[in-house]
């Protein structure tokens, strides 16, 4: 091969000339690889942390009311323990025996969250009886107290809870005692409150407030 010839890049340079060029394109690609890869990778951690957030902020926490263990509510197919039974009978105790006339209608809102659909109905209209009574009456207030020194009574379908109970009607007070009956059914797991009434015991007593 001539001198002009390999001034002009001709002969031996073209294979080196050539490999240079492979070798580039050869870690040109490599570099996409990686650089799709850790795109990929980040992709992933993202997705993966959004995911977590999400299912985090998700998870139905359950609260267990104060003074019960977990293990001690429970359903046993439509079977309820008697600590289950216990938990939800004060609340509607609470709900239904302490109130005055203007947040009764709120509380007997919050008891027809449990009735069962076959006695809505009827619920609903004998507490908005209760309601339009209390509305013409207002000086009108009861408060009931658990009587924690009897023993609860559970029967099928029916949790009686002991209580005193304290009526105020202007300056006159009365008292009177008895068993709230907490009727109900458990269906498919869930509780359903059928009625709920108050069965008085002994005589009722009364005496004026002081000024």
């Amino acid at each position: 091969m001539s001198d002009a010839a390999e001034a002009r890049g001709e002969g031996p340079q073209k294979p080196f000339f050539k490999m240079f060029m492979s070798q580039t394109s050869n870690i040109w690609a490599e570099n996409r690889f990686l650089r799709f890869i850790a795109i990929v990778a980040f992709l992933t951690v993202i997705s993966g942390n959004g995911y977590d957030f999400w299912h985090h902020n998700r998870v139905k926490t359950i609260v267990v009311p104060f003074g019960q263990g977990v293990e001690q509510i429970y359903l046993v197919g439509d079977k309820p323990s008697e600590s289950y039974l216990t938990s939800i009978s004060l609340n509607l105790v609470q709900l239904a025996g302490t109130y005055t006339s203007s947040g009764i209608k709120y509380q007997f809102d919050e008891i027809l969250k449990l009735v069962h659909p076959s006695k809505y109905a009827e619920r609903r209209e004998e507490f908005r009886g209760m309601v339009d009574r209390l509305n013409e009456f207002r000086e009108i207030s009861f408060v009931t107290y658990v009587n924690f020194d009897r023993k609860f009574i559970f029967e099928p379908g029916v949790v009686k809870i002991p209580v005193r109970r304290t009526r105020f009607v202007g300056k006159k007070r009365s008292y009177d005692g008895g068993y709230y009956h907490i009727i109900y059914t458990v269906e498919m797991g869930r509780f359903w409150l059928k009625d709920i009434k108050f069965e008085r015991e002994g005589e009722l007593k009364s005496d004026q407030m002081d000024d």
